[in-house]
């Protein structure tokens, strides 16, 4: 676990304070304590160029310190990294400053990205205050967006070419972008510098025709004034929002500065540092670790992994007596809370067993209910990426639809097979109400032990459709099946038996040539998005890699500063 953690060190370092930006910082004690040095940095010169506070360590640890304590580190360890990464994070800006010959109070730093800032600072204040406002008027979390349905998608950072010679090499998919080359500012050129008083000015206009962010506005005083008590400055309320906004300010700058050094430092070349062995040999020690875990070792853990983690899953027991997996698609037409009552009271009254309603009643009264389902109909919005429900002009019921699914799978069928994936897809988004589908990492899964039964955490039914489509691994994906369960009504569709990529498991191991990388360029990972194997595995080494490089240019960095940290003044509040 501690491995797999390091992997996203070098990303909080880059943000960890920006999560400073959208929250108040509000600390209440003495001005000693919170303003000590507990550690200092120091150039070739002997020079401190940099400084590290109790205030900003109790704060970093407080805001993802913690952090490092959930994956498994001690509290001492977690206060030590969290110090670490603050030391990391000012040698960089330093670094940085540097490399641009910039400061925070605007030098060489262009038009654009000043507007940026500004922006950036704008954006953050009002952050804040909504946060506030949220507390006034009892807003809990978000609900805005729990209507929108969007298909996410992939989109590759890598592909596969030919180069002169004939031999398959991987090539980024984009080109190097200048930072913030897709930038476009809301409004004309600003300088934080000159223009600052103006966002406290427009901040007053906007607080002032709504009581509830007026109560706001001014918890947000309040907070400000608890985090300066004991400073002895000024506490007029211009006073105390110019420095709330300088200390914004110089959060986004840092934050935009490391941002622009990190994307700059990365390697411009359009062909990939990672060729296709490295790959390969990627994908093989995955299958090796898979199959050592569950073949070898015999993990207990393999059906219920199976069933709840499918995209990490590398190798699939084959053997007599091994349950047998397969993956399905759901597209669902939901009974409405009103109608999952109606069928509550039906099975109810079938269950009294007092004879006055007959199964052939409760047949009726079923069919009836099913019939009474309406259908969602959506449809995409180019411009916004989501799905919109439309108006059910034709009146179109669940069984036309189906009808309608049936006929584009069965011409799908005859066509590649991730086209017939991207047809899958489409009708979950366009119809479908079951939300566990909708940018799922892998489709539903469900297995069939030796004896026959369904290994899986499905109702019955939909197992039944599930095994029925399998057909003892004779199924053809795309195969459809419609099955009714206390949901609503479901299209069930076959999207393949789960299946090692390579027969051999010697050959799995130790994978060399063009047959093999294209297939692992090829084969999609889940059916319905186009991310294949190759995607995951460029990804992760993608990943490592630039992380690696990360902390040899921290370690680079360091060699030319001195650090000095004085643990007997860091705040017993964080010590453990």
């Amino acid at each position: 676990m501690k491995k797999k953690f390091t992997g996203i060190l070098m990303g909080i370092l880059l943000f960890c304070m920006s999560l400073f930006a959208g929250c108040s910082l509000v600390v209440t004690n003495n001005e000693k304590l919170y303003n000590a040095v507990v550690a200092e940095i120091k150039n070739n010169e002997g020079q401190v160029v940099a400084t590290i506070t109790n205030r900003e360590l109790i704060s970093s640890y407080s805001s993802y310190g913690s952090y490092y304590v959930q994956y498994g580190y001690s509290q001492e360890d977690a206060l030590n990294m969290t110090l670490t990464q603050l030391e990391n994070r000012k040698i960089m800006l330093l670094a940085a400053e540097e490399y641009y010959n910039v400061d925070r109070e605007g030098k060489n730093i262009s038009p654009e990205h000043k507007t940026y800032l500004y922006e950036q600072t704008e954006s953050s204040l009002y952050a804040n205050l909504d946060t506030f406002y949220d507390e006034v008027v009892g807003n809990k979390e978000d609900d805005s967006t729990d209507d929108v349905i969007k298909f996410n998608g992939y989109t590759k950072n890598a592909e596969l070419q030919v180069d002169a010679h004939d031999n398959l090499m991987i090539v980024k998919s984009e080109k190097y972008k200048e930072f913030l080359s897709d930038y476009r500012p809301t409004s004309g050129n600003k300088d934080y510098k000159k223009d600052k008083e103006e966002l406290y000015t427009a901040l007053l206009d906007y607080v002032r025709y709504d009581k509830n962010y007026t109560k706001a506005f001014e918890k947000y005083l309040r907070g400000l004034k608890t985090a300066e008590y004991g400073m002895n400055l000024s506490t007029d309320t211009k006073s105390l929002f110019m420095r709330e906004i300088d200390r914004l300010y110089n959060v986004n700058y840092e934050t935009y500065l490391l941002q622009r050094y990190s994307q700059d430092r990365q390697n411009h070349s359009n062909l990939s540092s990672i060729d296709v062995q490295n790959v390969l040999d990627a994908y093989a020690n995955k299958v090796k670790a898979s199959y050592t875990k569950y073949q070898v070792e015999q993990n207990s853990g393999y059906d219920s992994d199976m069933q709840n983690s499918l995209k990490d899953m590398y190798y699939f027991k084959n053997g007599v007596g091994d349950t047998k997996f397969f993956t399905v698609a759901n597209v669902l037409f939901k009974f409405t809370d009103e109608q999952t009552a109606q069928y509550n009271a039906l099975e109810e009254k079938l269950n009294n067993k007092d004879g006055s309603y007959t199964h052939q009643d409760y047949e009726r009264d079923l069919e009836k209910l099913y019939k009474s389902i309406t259908p969602k109909i959506r449809k995409l919005n180019e411009e916004t990426g989501e799905y919109e429900e439309q108006e059910n002009t034709q009146n179109l019921t669940v069984d036309d639809i189906v009808s309608d699914i049936k006929a584009k799978l069965a011409t799908a069928q005859n066509s590649t097979l991730n086209y017939l994936g991207d047809t899958i897809n489409e009708f979950i988004y366009e119809y479908g109400e079951d939300t566990g589908m909708f940018n799922a990492e892998s489709n539903y899964v469900i297995g069939i032990d030796k004896d026959g039964n369904a290994v899986s955490s499905f109702v019955e039914e939909f197992n039944e459709a599930g095994i029925e489509l399998y057909d003892e691994g004779r199924g053809e994906i795309g195969d459809v099946c419609v099955t009714r369960t206390n949901y609503g009504i479901h299209v069930i569709i076959y999207t393949g038996k789960c299946e090692n990529l390579f027969t051999g498991i010697d050959e799995s191991f130790k994978l060399t040539g063009d047959e093999a990388i294209k297939k692992l360029y090829n084969t999609r990972v889940n059916l319905l998005v186009d991310k294949t194997y190759f995607d995951v595995i460029y990804d992760e080494l993608y990943s490592d890699l630039y992380s690696y490089y990360e902390n040899a240019n921290i370690k680079f960095l360091k060699e030319n500063y001195e650090i000095r940290e004085y643990r007997g003044r860091i705040a017993d509040s964080i010590k453990g």
